[in-house]
């Protein structure tokens, strides 16, 4: 038995006979998307008698300041009345026709709130916040310069054949190393490259005709104190075209006294007895810091004249590896950024909590999310170091991100958001026995549960950069097997956690005037605490050897936010339609292996939260269980059936039944 009380100026009165339209309204508790339990209700109420009076009284003399609140409850075992909510009246809804008076409740619960604002944009100084400093100490990055042959008679570049003369005069008939004339046609360095690269172009056998020991450079280390090591790759092929014997090789020298070159590392690349050979491969090479590198020509005489032809040129490049100085980058905990987003929501009018629960279901009994606890989150502009960085969010994005990487979902009760692993909102234990106080059974199959593909990570980015291509984090798409409908899963964080997006816009610092397409981007990052420092620390737990198919695998971060774990933190849910996902496609790098498991590799699920079916009963139990994640259970017809609360309807009327639709989790005999 339900009784409805108004409490308008400090004093409550009973109002449970004055309600006209008891029959209208509706306590619902339900799941609108699988994750926590809300309330909703009917939001218009329609009084009469005594009521009626009380309303008009309180509106004509207070007008606009009138306050009024509306209160329902339950009869417990013991006769006595337990609250089921109270709801404030909204008197800017007013209205009555001399008998009924109109009025609106003011749900301003923070789950009323949310719905209404959770895809507004907010933005927020990143100044204005509690933020902590991360030491980003940079991702090795690959700088390249590709080259072309060279032809000085007629300047031609990127033709067919390439054709070099040694000419017959003194003393260039002396020499027995001629230059390769080559012209680099595009570079892709970094600033930090820059810094200590100079390079050049070459468009003579012999530059100096007077100085026989004379030696040119396209690379040279102008750093003060650090070694490069270079990987030359080339594909070509090369023809004497006067039956002369000679060699191609690599060499990298250093000025010695008297100009003299001296030779630090010399690698052949083809010896050729005959008229024809095709030069190609990848050579590895130390070039200290003062020393130049060049390809040369090698001729077995000194007295043989040099004519040589290249031909079907398909490469000449020079690659190495930087990594760029540390800088300092402003990070957030996402607890800050739920708080944040909770107080632009409410403008402050409601008293309210946000919080994150660490603690994960686990068979071995509770465990922490270190990953979780390890995560801040992390503006573009703070990333690039504008002076007057802004992050850009809105609460459904957070809410999307937290499901999408780690599996966590909302659960709002009162004032209060926690949020929470989705496994947590499922648990094992029977928390209301129905019996066969049942009617009016019906099972359905929820086909929007039902995939045919799903879809996780990261929306792709394009960079302009050989280094890009590395990159994997990025959407993988799987199969399930299934072929009933065309639903996709999407699995899809709105936050990024690409290192190489990280980089690239650290090195765009000093570039303050422009504009950049990722400047409103959100990143996050996996981070540690600096003991000696306070500061924190990429975290990086693999060694090398546990990582492949990476450029730089030791200097790699953000490894934990794969697609793949993305997966094993919503696999229970997956595993409700599937028990098997195989791999189709994905948009980035697809050689990646991390600790033994590879990208690619199919992901199989052995447990699942719930089944796809559901359903509904009608009871004339009509107390709610106190714990809504458990399980409700029944007997119908000599089958048990155990399911989680998807909607508990209660109509709030005399004898009239609750009806639960439920999400199956066991049928059995």
């Amino acid at each position: 038995m339900f009784k409805c009380e108004l409490l308008i100026g400090g004093q409550t009165y009973d109002v449970t006979n004055d309600l006209k339209n008891w029959d209208d309204f509706e306590l619902l508790q339900k799941r609108p998307a699988y994750d926590g339990v809300v309330r909703s209700f009917s939001t218009q109420f329609e009084f009469v008698k005594k009521a009626y009076k009380l309303l008009k009284n309180e509106f004509y003399t207070n007008y606009l300041s009138a306050e009024g609140t509306v209160i329902f409850s339950l009869r417990n075992n013991n006769w006595e009345y337990d609250e089921v909510f109270r709801c404030a009246l909204d008197f800017s809804t007013y209205s009555e026709d001399g008998l009924i008076a109109y009025i609106n409740a003011i749900d301003n619960t923070l789950a009323a709130i949310i719905k209404a604002k959770k895809n507004i944009q907010y933005e927020y100084p990143v100044a204005d916040i509690d933020v902590r400093s991360l030491k980003y100490d940079r991702l090795k990055m690959q700088s390249e310069y590709q080259y072309v042959p060279y032809q000085t008679d007629n300047e031609k570049e990127n033709q067919g054949e390439y054709d070099f003369d040694e000419v017959g005069e003194f003393p260039a008939m002396m020499r027995s190393s001629l230059t390769f004339p080559l012209l680099y046609t595009t570079a892709e360095t970094t600033k930090e490259a820059d810094k200590i690269v100079d390079v050049k172009n070459i468009y003579n056998l012999y530059p100096d005709k007077e100085n026989v020991y004379s030696r040119d450079y396209i690379f040279r280390n102008v750093s003060k104190y650090e070694d490069i090591k270079i990987e030359v790759s080339y594909d070509f092929v090369v023809t004497s075209l006067n039956g002369s014997r000679f060699s191609m090789h690599l060499l990298v020298w250093r000025p010695g006294q008297d100009d003299r070159p001296e030779r630090v590392d010399y690698v052949p690349i083809i010896h050729l007895p005959l008229s024809t050979g095709h030069v190609k491969g990848t050579r590895t090479l130390s070039v200290p810091h003062g020393c130049n590198f060049v390809c040369c020509f090698l001729k077995e005489s000194v007295i043989d004249e040099l004519k040589v032809r290249i031909s079907d040129f398909k490469k000449f490049s020079i690659s190495f590896d930087t990594v760029g100085e540390p800088v300092d980058i402003n990070v957030i905990s996402p607890n800050t950024i739920l708080s944040k987003l909770l107080s632009s929501m409410t403008e402050n009018t409601i008293e309210y909590q946000g919080s994150i629960d660490y603690f994960l279901p686990s068979s071995a009994g509770i465990k922490f999310n270190r990953l979780l606890e390890r995560t801040y989150i992390m503006a573009a502009e703070s990333a690039r170091g504008l002076p007057k960085a802004k992050i850009y969010t809105s609460y459904k994005k957070f809410c999307d991100w937290m499901e999408a990487e780690f599996g966590y979902v909302p659960v709002i009760s009162g004032n209060e958001v926690t949020f929470t692993h989705r496994d947590d909102l499922f648990t094992n234990i029977v928390v209301k026995e129905l019996g066969k106080k049942i009617n009016d059974y019906e099972l359905t199959v929820n086909d929007s549960l039902i995939y045919s593909s799903v879809k996780v990570g990261y929306d792709k980015q394009d960079y302009d950069s050989i280094n890009g291509r590395d990159e994997f984090r990025f959407t993988n798409e799987f199969s399930t097997g299934l072929k009933l409908l065309d639903n996709t899963l999407s699995l899809i964080s709105p936050y990024r956690a690409d290192a190489y997006g990280i980089e690239f816009l650290v090195q765009k610092r000093g570039e303050d005037t422009t504009d950049n397409s990722s400047d409103n981007d959100v990143f996050f990052v996996d981070c540690v605490k600096n003991p000696s420092t306070g500061t924190l620390d990429l975290h990086r737990p693999y060694s090398s050897a546990q990582i492949s198919g990476l450029l730089s695998p030791e200097t790699m971060f953000n490894l934990g936010y794969s697609p793949r774990f993305m997966l094993e933190a919503n696999k229970k849910y997956i595993g409700a339609c599937t028990n098997l996902l195989k791999f189709a496609s994905s948009d980035g790098n697809s050689d990646v292996s991390i600790n033994g498991s590879k990208e690619t590799d199919d992901f199989p699920i052995s447990e699942r939260l719930f089944t796809v079916s559901e359903v509904e009963v009608s009871t004339s139990d009509i107390k709610a269980p106190s714990d809504l994640t458990g399980l409700v259970s029944f007997n119908n017809k000599g089958e048990i059936i155990t399911g989680y609360i998807k909607q508990l309807e209660l109509n709030i009327a005399k004898e009239k039944a609750a009806t639960y639709t439920l999400i199956v989790k066991d049928i059995k005999k």
